[in-house]
C-alpha cells in the first residue's frame, strides 16, 4: 500500500515539473524557422554543393590536373578526362562528381590549384535517383556572375 501511495506522489510531482516546463516556455518567442519562405542564415565557411568556376569569357578554369580526385576520401567519386587541342592544351572533356557519396570534407577544393573547383551554400540537394545525383561538367559549373560573386566573396574571406 505505502508503494502505490509513493508512485502515486512521485507521478504527481513529475506532472507538476512537466507542466511548470511548459508554461516557462509558453511565453518566450519562438525559434523556428518557416524553411521555405525564411531561408537559414548559413556560416561563411558553410560546405555545400560542389560547382566549378569559370573565366570572365566563360571558359573553364580547370586544368584537368586531377589533385581533387588524387585527395578525395572517396575513392572514384571524382572523374575526370581530358584531351589535348589543336594548341597542344589539355582540356577536360568530362568531369563528374557523384554527390550521393560526397561526404563535403573540402578536400578537393583546398588542393586545386587553380582554385576552380569551390563548395557553394547551396544545400538542397536530394533527389529521386542515384542517376541524378551524378553531377556532369555542364552541371557542376556556375555562370560568369556567380563565378565572380564567389571569387571576391573568397577574396574577402582570405
Amino acid at each position: 500500500m505505502k508503494t502505490i501511495t509513493n508512485k502515486t506522489i512521485s507521478g504527481i510531482i513529475e506532472i507538476a515539473r512537466g507542466m511548470f516546463t511548459i508554461l516557462k516556455h509558453m511565453f518566450r518567442p519562438a525559434i523556428t524557422l518557416e524553411y521555405p519562405e525564411v531561408r537559414p542564415v548559413l556560416n561563411s565557411r558553410y560546405r555545400g554543393r560542389l560547382a566549378l568556376k569559370v573565366k570572365p569569357d566563360g571558359s573553364d578554369i580547370c586544368s584537368g590536373c586531377g589533385m581533387c580526385a588524387k585527395a578525395c576520401p572517396c575513392g572514384d567519386l571524382i572523374q575526370i578526362q581530358k584531351e589535348k587541342d589543336e594548341n597542344n592544351k589539355f582540356v577536360v572533356t568530362q568531369f563528374t562528381i557523384d554527390i550521393g557519396r560526397c561526404i563535403f570534407c573540402g578536400n578537393c577544393t583546398e588542393v586545386c590549384p587553380s582554385k576552380a573547383l569551390i563548395m557553394t551554400d547551396g544545400f538542397e540537394l536530394a533527389d529521386y535517383s542515384r542517376e541524378a545525383m551524378v553531377y556532369d561538367k555542364e552541371r557542376l559549373k556556375l555562370s560568369v556572375e556567380e563565378s565572380a560573386r564567389w571569387t571576391e566573396r573568397k577574396e574577402l574571406d582570405e
